[in-house]
Formats: structure tokens, sequence, C-alpha cells
């Protein structure tokens, strides 16, 4: 029998929760207080998945800017070096409000990156 210790971070009591396997049945699943942690334990067995949150270069002119980005929803967690390589190969050419697309479909997961700070071509800023 194999014990796993889970710390659930869908709600602010971030239960720990533990989730007791024989070979790849799930025998018990103890420790959360509400359904998003039975449902966090049971997708986190199943498939975790994370979001992704980075920086991605962005040219004005001859100028490069790191600006914040993140997934729209959260990845599966196998596709996360594939998609910080796809975000550090890409570089936006243009300026971009908070919450613009700027890769669809990252590594074919469904999910969109999308930008987390408005940057104006002007004064590079907010």
């Amino acid at each position: 029998m194999e014990r796993n210790m889970l710390c659930c971070t869908t709600c602010p009591s971030e239960c720990v929760i533990t989730v007791t396997k024989q070979g790849k049945d799930t025998l018990s699943i103890e420790g959360y207080t509400c359904k998003r942690g039975l449902k966090f334990a049971q997708k986190e067995l199943t498939a975790p998945e994370r979001t992704l949150t980075s920086t991605m270069i962005m040219m004005l002119g001859q100028q490069e800017f790191l600006i914040p980005v993140k997934s729209a929803q959260p990845i599966p967690k196998r596709s996360m070096v594939a998609a910080m390589n796809e975000i550090k190969r890409s570089k936006l050419q243009h300026a971009c409000k908070r919450g613009d697309v700027l890769i669809s479909d990252i590594c074919g997961s469904g999910v969109d990156i999308v930008a987390c700070k408005s940057i104006k071509e002007k004064n590079h800023a907010c």
C-alpha cells in the first residue's frame, strides 16, 4: 500500500489530502473539507495540471522587453517544459493589452498564452 500527501490549492483552507493506493487502484482519499478538494485530488492522480506563468520577449523597434504571460487555463503538467520552450522561442512584435492571446493552442493543449500586462507602443508602459 502506498500513501501520498497532497496540499490542495483550490481554496484558502489548503487541506492536506492523503491518498491511499494499492498498485493503480485508489483505495481512499481523506483530509479534504470541500468538494473542490476531492475533485483536486482525483485530477492530481489522473491528469495533473498547472497554470503556467512566465515572461515573453517583446520587440518594439530595436528594444527588447520582457512581458509577463500566463496560460488562460491550466495545462497538463507533462506539457510544461515544451510550453516553456515554445514561449522562449516566441517574440512579440507589437503592443498588447492585458488578456490578449499571444500564443494560441500552446503545444496542442487547446490552451492559449495571454498577456498579463498592457504594453503601449509609445512609452512601453502600462
